[in-house]
């Protein structure tokens, strides 16, 4: 059933055996999963069943480093969470993601690969994919007549992405309301959770609708589902027992925050012929049973190269002078001589109207052209721009903290520190190098790679993906991280954390996909625990 918390008298107590906390991917795939258990199940939801201003305004922040979009516009406060507004894009990690080759690598889980793999495929099922293949060889892309690039297994290999429409809101409301002994608590904010003396087991947790009453709810287990900055802000908030926070006592709630850094033109790569067919890398494609579209991965792991995917966005008039002059720009920048200046410079005079447009779209905000016309659709594609997204490796310095400032709860908002670095700038070079390598030998067309800066410094169109990752890491050491391989707090018996805090590692695939398969793994975990 469904409730409305602002109708809670003060001093209320809810009794469960689990409690959840966050009605989003994770928090929703964990309900349905325990439904019809025999057990009494609480999911606790800070919004509404739709968007509201002064729930949403709890979400925000400060930022510092590389700003990213708003935190209170890069995640969504009610029912169903950023299922609401996700792109769909579905992936799975890899095998390398779980267990990279050096023993030393900061990127290790204490899970591998294997033991998602059954919860792999029902999460498919979940967000309503038909398959779970993604090899490019799969017959699939025959039927659908879709090529696969011939890469050099050194090098490039194709990565295929499936899409999902799942909004978890209307998909799984319906299946919750009927089901027996599930409550989802709306207008619920979680404010405190409350332990013992040793803080070694939750004893209850105290909650609040905005401008309502204080309640009270008890369990036997209770699970943080709220989102990978939330769940460590919650932590952090927790501090009546232990001053630093539940589950910090080594100074990790919060830190090894990732990202996936984000270029939507790293270069452009103007094709030998126009018009080749390279369907299955320029646009998403329909087949018989699934939605899909290909990407450009790496084909081996590199030392202190990350992961990557480049996507191909089809273009139709050559716009190399725009480039040469971002190249010429950048180098004044940096207070040197302007390398290629004569080459840029024809490129620029000869591509005039691509550059006077370029301005133009910068000067007044506009995604038409002085010239007017935009791309002509019917024209055959002549180059492609890559879009690039890269795996950030883990940095204890990338963090979140809490702020002085308070939102309307009386609690403390977030600070969010994150510089992308060295590591991510080198893994962006080296898919921009592999790229250029490729299309080259396979005599598709030529690359030219936009400046990407030096030093800390970072082209101002660089864009966060909103893939908030690592707050509460996986590890088998509290030394090492927040929660234990099963996803359960380090010290503290009856509490869990899910969602994509928990990730050791970002990979280059979009998260969704594996925050439900380890949603359903700990559901596993947690009937277990429960009898």
């Amino acid at each position: 059933m469904f409730h409305d918390a602002r109708t809670l008298p003060a001093g209320t107590t809810l009794a469960a055996d689990l409690c959840i906390v966050g009605a989003g991917a994770a928090g929703i795939t964990l309900a349905h999963a325990l439904r019809g258990r025999g057990l009494r199940v609480l999911l606790l939801e800070s919004g509404g069943m739709e968007l509201e201003e002064a729930t949403q305004a709890l979400y925000q922040g400060e930022q510092r480093g590389v700003k990213m979009l708003d935190l209170d516009a890069s995640r969504l406060r009610y029912f169903g969470g950023t299922t609401n507004h996700w792109a769909g894009w579905c992936r799975p990690l890899e095998a390398s993601d779980f267990r990279p080759a050096d023993p030393a690598d900061p990127r290790r889980w204490p899970i591998a690969r294997e033991d998602l793999t059954p919860y792999y495929a029902a999460a498919h099922t979940v967000l309503g994919l038909a398959h779970d293949r993604y090899a490019p060889d799969d017959p699939l892309l025959d039927r659908a007549g879709l090529a696969p690039l011939k890469l050099d297994p050194q090098r490039l290999r194709t990565a295929l992405f499936q899409l999902s429409g799942a909004r978890f809101g209307p998909q799984f409301q319906p299946e919750l309301a009927a089901a027996p002994g599930v409550d989802v608590w709306l207008h619920a904010n979680l404010l405190e959770l409350q332990t013992d003396a040793t803080a070694s087991q939750v004893t209850a947790l105290r909650a609040a609708s905005l401008g309502g009453a204080v309640f009270t709810v008890t369990a036997r287990l209770f699970v943080l589902a709220a989102g990978g900055l939330e769940n460590a802000r919650l932590l952090l908030l927790s501090n009546q027992t232990q001053p630093a926070g539940l589950g910090n006592t080594y100074d990790l709630v919060g830190r090894y925050f990732m990202d996936h850094p984000w270029l939507a033109d790293l270069g452009y790569l103007a094709f030998n012929t126009p018009g080749r067919d390279l369907r299955l890398y320029l646009d998403q494609t329909e087949t018989p049973t699934a939605t899909l579209f290909g990407t450009l991965a790496p084909a081996t792991a590199e030392p202190g190269i990350g992961g990557f995917r480049v996507l191909l966005r089809p273009s139709r008039r050559i716009i190399e002078g725009v480039a040469a002059l971002k190249s010429i720009g950048s180098d004044i920048a940096a207070l040197r001589w302007p390398r290629h200046l004569w080459a840029n410079l024809g490129h620029a005079v000869s591509d005039y109207d691509a550059v006077i447009d370029s301005a133009y779209k910068t000067a007044f905000g506009t995604r038409r052209g002085l010239f007017g016309a935009p791309e002509p659709m019917d024209a055959p594609i002549v180059g492609a721009h890559l879009d690039v997204n890269v795996e950030q490796l883990p940095n204890r310095d990338n963090r979140v903290t809490l702020s002085r400032s308070r939102d309307a709860l009386g609690q403390n908002r977030i600070v969010l520190d994150w510089r992308p670095g060295a590591d991510e700038k080198r893994t962006m070079r080296r898919a921009a190098e592999l790229v250029g390598l490729e299309m080259g030998r396979l005599g598709i067309g030529r690359l030219r790679v936009n400046p990407l800066g030096d030093a800390d410094s970072w082209p101002a169109d660089l864009q966060a993906s909103r893939h908030h990752l690592g707050t509460t890491r996986m590890a088998d050491s509290p030394r090492a991280g927040v929660v234990d391989a099963q996803c359960r707090v380090h010290g503290i018996a009856n509490l869990y954390i899910a969602g994509s805090s928990v990730f050791a590692s970002a990979g280059y695939a979009n998260p969704t996909l594996t925050i439900v398969a380890l949603a359903l793994r700990l559901a596993d975990t947690l009937a277990r625990e429960l009898g």
